[in-house]
């Protein structure tokens, strides 16, 4: 098993970061607002929404919640009852931090690269909105959404409870429907050149061909 300590420090390095990049990202979501510019709703099922808005949420209680008890060594005092032990611990850790780093720096590389063209969904599709295709935009459609599964199952993973897969599922139920409410507006948006965006990389997984 990783030692508390370490493993804190090794959750909170991308929890910094995403700190830093957030306040850079809800200033220019602020601005926008701000602005006035016309932007048109997207039709989301609601309750599909509030799922994935459900999962978003819950990562942030385990995330920080787990990095301090982690910290202050009481983790396991403290939610022993709640984690579940195995021979394999430190292989099933080491898994878990590759999962969570990726689904970390996929979200705060979307966040760095798209910017204010990567808004929270209820927020609509803004007038100068435009079509990102570069980075983790060029691998998968919604790098945002992937995020939040990949972190989820890795902190699943890295604090040993099951917990976390209960967001990362209402997620994944949710996912497709909202993401494809995205995408209806998006292709009356951008016509063809949205289209063959779609025919070059994936909606959640990347295409090798």
């Amino acid at each position: 098993m990783i030692p508390q300590t370490i493993a804190a420090v090794l959750l909170a390095i991308p929890l910094a970061v995403i700190a830093v990049v957030s306040v850079r990202y809800w200033a220019e979501f602020r601005d926008s607002s701000k602005s006035g510019t016309a932007k048109q709703e997207i039709p989301y099922a609601k309750l599909l929404l509030s799922l994935v808005g459900f999962g978003y949420f819950c990562i942030w209680p385990f995330w920080i919640g787990g990095t301090v008890f982690l910290f202050l060594n009481k983790y396991y005092s403290v939610f022993g009852f709640l984690t579940f032990s195995s021979r394999f611990a430190l292989a099933i850790q080491v898994v878990g931090f590759l999962i969570f780093y990726a689904g970390a720096m996929l979200l705060n590389w979307a966040l760095l690269l798209a910017g204010k063209y990567l808004r929270p969904s209820t927020a609509g599709v803004y007038g100068e909105h435009e079509l990102i295709q570069t980075g983790p935009l060029g691998i998968v459609r919604h790098p945002y959404y992937v995020s939040y599964v990949l972190i989820l199952v890795g902190s699943s993973l890295v604090l040993l409870t099951y917990w976390p897969l209960v967001p990362a599922l209402c997620v994944m139920i949710g996912i497709y429907p909202t993401a494809k409410a995205e995408e209806e507006m998006l292709i009356e948006r951008f016509g063809e050149e949205y289209i063959e965006y779609q025919r070059k990389v994936g909606m959640f997984f990347p295409r090798l061909f």
